[in-house]
């Protein structure tokens, strides 16, 4: 039977007043790195703005009825700043019970280079970094992109990432689902498989491993953020989404979220900025 789901990322609480306080300079060097930022015409304090766009994302929710709602990291801007984790929490339990909300590990949340601390400290407030779930005949896989992007301090949790991701594909393979989708911060890639390592995707000495894992198995789609932007890939029958930001966007989409609709042999999905959500869902 269809159902859909709505795909969150980039609350990212605080990050607006981050960079509101950034010089020329300081922007200058970002935007050489691909990344958009903007020069604010004042200095913001606090998080009121991902407040409001993340309390949005929650409201959409509540009145669509989604299967379940991901939230594909960066949860804060911070990951010491106990008000804006407390602020993440809070606005994410205004979510009807019986919606399910699944977090997915950000590099605000459990480091640029992860380490046992800051993945303790993750799973100590989010529960469990790579899991699964099911819904509808369907296969969902978390999958925390952090230790795939940078293992050097944790060597043994990229070795577990993988051999759960192998077997947990296998075993959805073997109960016969239909679909299979994997949810991380990171995307792979923004283009093709084969292009270079940077800040924004997954480097290729791991990116291939998973990939192999995840085309050996079917697997239909990678939904990630990371980007503050959509980017749209593929490699063969495998898609890659990134989603833009529930937050501060960093390129021309506006903040918002996606809306997955899961037909068991096909798989649509749309963006929304918070302004074009509609009123309901059809299937």
């Amino acid at each position: 039977m269809p159902f859909f789901f709505i795909q969150l990322a980039d609350p990212q609480l605080g990050m607006f007043s981050f960079f509101s306080g950034l010089t020329e300079e300081e922007i200058e060097e970002r935007r050489q790195r691909g990344i958009n930022a903007r020069k604010a015409p004042k200095v913001i304090t606090g998080f009121d703005d991902e407040t409001r766009l993340f309390s949005q994302a929650i409201e959409a929710a509540n009145r669509l009825r989604p299967a379940f709602v991901v939230v594909c990291g960066d949860m804060t801007h911070e990951p010491e700043d106990e008000d804006q984790v407390g602020e993440v929490k809070r606005i994410a339990g205004l979510l009807d019970r019986g919606i399910p909300l699944y977090w997915v590990a950000g590099n605000h949340d459990a480091g640029n280079t992860p380490t046992p601390e800051t993945l303790a400290r993750y799973r100590e407030r989010y529960g469990v970094d790579n899991y699964s779930f099911d819904h509808g005949g369907s296969h969902f896989v978390v999958l925390n992109s952090c230790v795939a992007f940078d293992a050097a301090d944790v060597p043994d949790e990229w070795d577990a990432l993988v051999k759960f991701l192998q077997e947990d594909l296998q075993s959805a393979r073997d109960s016969g689902c239909e679909d299979i989708i994997v949810f991380m911060h990171h995307p792979l890639f923004l283009d093709h498989r084969d292009e270079e390592d940077g800040y924004f995707v997954i480097p290729k000495e791991r990116r291939s491993v998973i990939l192999e894992i995840l085309k050996a198995q079917g697997v239909s789609a990678v939904f990630a953020g990371h980007l503050h932007r959509n980017v749209y890939a593929s490699d063969g029958e495998l898609q890659i989404i990134a989603t833009a930001a529930v937050g501060y966007p960093l390129g021309d989409d506006p903040s918002g979220l996606r809306v997955v609709r899961m037909y068991g042999d096909a798989i649509q999905h749309d963006y929304y900025g918070f302004d074009e959500v509609p009123e309901s869902v059809e299937l």
